[in-house]
């Protein structure tokens, strides 16, 4: 065979093997954008999956707090009521000023009570929080532990306040809510610092406490402390939470999220 065939060969057979490398290319391409979109869809499919199943616990827990609100509101109120108005009449019928007195702080006591049922009534009633907005929640919330705990507190709003919706305020109270209850309870805390900064596109609320502390790598293993509730309603409402401490030198809450549309000067 002469050159005069070798060289047209020669080209047919290079373009015939460009041609299969590229569709060899595009098949390899093709198949893997569709691995890719699979496991995109795959992903998407489990991430909706876990969504779905902590919205309902969420939905499931604020429903139980609603019934123990109502609960307390309804009839273990009232029944203390009725105790009141009973001792009160005792009162009456006391026979010596040590019984009186002794009557009428008996009265004092379920008084307190009475109040105390009304505020953990209102804290645990998911209607009430939204209703009365976030900060004026919070407000309620350091007073009831001041005066029932005797801790001290400090408040601070930086920037101008806006309004979230009322399904992120609630569970952003939630979170502050187990975070303070944690301070008083675990920590010993006598003393809250509470700051929610109003920025147009962030919005953080952290919380500090003088209390005894913990080592952070312990933290998955403090089943009792809420932790885990309070990162499932942190991610529920697409924010970070970042929780800081030091055994004997107190610890930090901070929670992070992006306002989207609902943030709004009041």
């Amino acid at each position: 065979m002469n050159d005069h065939y070798i060289i047209p060969l020669f080209v047919a057979g290079t373009l015939l093997l460009a041609l299969f490398a590229f569709f060899l290319v595009t098949y390899l391409v093709v198949v893997r954008n569709k691995r890719n979109a699979y496991m995109l869809e795959k992903r998407q499919m489990v991430f909706d999956h876990e969504s779905n199943i902590l919205k309902a616990k969420i939905e499931e827990q604020e429903s139980t707090m609603d019934q123990i609100s109502k609960e307390l509101h309804d009839n273990v109120k009232s029944v203390l009521g009725f105790a009141q108005m009973s001792i009160s009449r005792i009162s009456d019928l006391a026979t010596s000023d040590e019984q009186v007195k002794l009557i009428e702080k008996t009265n004092f006591l379920i008084g307190q009570v009475i109040d105390d049922l009304h505020n953990i009534s209102h804290s645990l009633n998911s209607n009430f929080v939204r209703h009365i907005g976030l900060i004026d929640t919070l407000t309620k919330e350091l007073e009831h532990i001041k005066n029932s705990k005797s801790i001290t507190y400090s408040f601070e709003i930086m920037g101008e306040p806006y309004s979230l919706s009322p399904e992120k305020e609630l569970h952003i109270y939630r979170i502050a809510q187990e975070a303070m209850q944690n301070c008083v309870k675990h920590a010993k805390a006598t003393n809250l610092n509470f700051i929610l900064t109003f920025d147009p596109g962030l919005f953080m609320m952290q919380l500090t406490d003088n209390g005894v502390g913990f080592a952070k790598e312990k933290i998955y293993d403090m089943k009792g402390l809420g932790f885990l509730n309070m990162f499932q309603r942190a991610r529920y409402v697409d924010g970070t939470l970042d929780i800081q401490s030091t055994p004997f030198e107190g610890s930090s809450v901070t929670l992070t999220l992006n306002p989207g549309d609902n943030g709004r000067n009041n």
